[in-house]
């Protein structure tokens, strides 16, 4: 018995009978050039609301949809196993650290420290300074919360930078901090949730060994740690006004 085609076969076979370019198809589907692109090569897996898009453009009657439903699994494909790949192709990123500042807001002196505690002695400086140009090389909206304490705790030099950064960093990043003495309850470790442009979500947690990146079913309870995390933190504005206070 043959196999059915999976849905970027099924995508192209239609787009082929159909005699559009991808082009023409993109604007009477109203998928972006780059989205469409990877639907194609397989690279990305799109939203239902896009297929459904794509289906009517191509006058599909439905077939695009019941492709994509047969291929869609709980597996992720190889390229989003790759948390750098992850931090270049999200339009958000929400970072969750209990105990940390997350390493994405990093100052030079702040990932020496958090390397060195780690035993990650081998080029500590030039590793630190490239984990801190690393947001700037993004262009993701960054919602991030962590505790006051990771600040409060920290030597005096390395807090005194630290805050400076925080307090420099681009109006897309937004810093929620836990007051002193909140404890997040039941958060394994720091995690992360990364929106993608086609509105497909992927979790990852960090581990003694490097990143997990976890399937669509993790992400339910992701989202709700999220919102947790959220409700007990201060908002932005109160938050600055910490860090204000913290750098005076």
């Amino acid at each position: 018995m043959t196999a059915p085609l999976g849905f970027p076969a099924v995508l192209a076979r239609y787009l082929e009978l159909s005699g559009l370019t991808q082009r023409a198809l993109s604007a009477r589907s109203r998928v972006s050039p780059a989205s469409l692109s990877r639907y194609l090569s397989g690279k990305t897996r799109p939203s239902r609301g896009a297929v459904a898009a794509l289906d009517t453009a191509l006058g599909a009657n439905g077939a695009l949809l019941a492709a994509w439903e047969n291929t869609v699994t709980d597996d992720l494909p190889p390229f989003l196993l790759d948390v750098d790949v992850l931090e270049r192709e999200a339009v958000r990123i929400d970072l969750v650290s209990p105990l940390a500042v997350p390493g994405l807001l990093w100052c030079p002196s702040y990932a020496e420290l958090a390397y060195e505690a780690g035993r990650r002695v081998r080029d500590v400086r030039r590793l630190a300074q490239l984990r801190s140009e690393r947001l700037g090389q993004l262009s993701a909206k960054v919602s991030a919360v962590f505790p006051l304490a990771a600040l409060t705790h920290a030597p005096d030099d390395v807090r005194a930078e630290q805050v400076a950064h925080l307090l420099d960093l681009p109006d897309r990043v937004r810093v929620h901090l836990l007051p002193e003495g909140t404890i997040l309850m039941g958060f394994p470790g720091p995690f992360q949730v990364f929106k993608l442009p086609e509105g497909r979500e992927v979790a990852v947690s960090d581990h003694l060994e490097g990143s997990q990146v976890h399937p669509d079913s993790a992400l339910p309870r992701t989202r709700e740690l999220v919102r947790d995390a959220l409700a007990l933190a201060l908002p932005p504005q109160t938050s600055m006004v910490e860090l204000r206070r913290m750098a005076a």
